[in-house]
């Protein structure tokens, strides 16, 4: 459910999972990262989803899309378990797993400092702040099949 749906027209305020897993069924890239915040999340793409054989001008260093490039698999990091709420805090302007997902891209989540925030780093880092921040009655997750390491930003200089 995205933060603008109406509980009297879901059909055209919402995404039925079954919508959500077809398209994933037709999408043929190697890499595909689904972030959700939002209630009962973590029963999205039910297990895992598997790799299926059918299925700004920025400018960035050769070395991170080298990096970028290696990884491939399919990773849903979901804000919180099939059967929690994901919390939302007016005093952070975002969700609890929205605004430590978004301080773990801008490199919070960089265990090792090696400058690149990869996808373990990040749900390390997500998992740990959300569930500290919530008492620990909402716990991220991360589902999905990966091979090789999968980067999800680089680190600005002089952080």
């Amino acid at each position: 459910l995205p933060v603008d749906a109406h509980a009297d027209d879901l059909y055209a305020t919402a995404f039925a999972m079954e919508e959500v897993r077809a398209i994933f069924s037709r999408i043929r890239s190697k890499r595909l990262i689904f972030i959700v915040d939002s209630c009962f999340s973590g029963a999205a793409g039910g297990r895992t989803i598997a790799l299926s054989p059918k299925l700004r001008g920025v400018k960035v260093l050769d070395q991170f899309l080298e990096r970028m490039a290696q990884g491939e698999g399919r990773i849903i990091l979901s804000a919180s378990g099939p059967a929690e709420l994901s919390r939302e805090e007016p005093s952070l302007n975002h969700g609890v797993f929205t605004y430590y997902l978004l301080k773990a891209l801008r490199g919070e989540a960089d265990i090792n400092r090696d400058g690149y925030v990869s996808v373990p780093e990040t749900y390390a880092y997500v998992s740990q702040e959300v569930s500290r921040a919530t008492d620990h009655k909402q716990q991220p997750m991360l589902k999905g099949e990966q091979s090789g390491e999968i980067i999800l930003g680089k680190v600005a200089k002089g952080k």
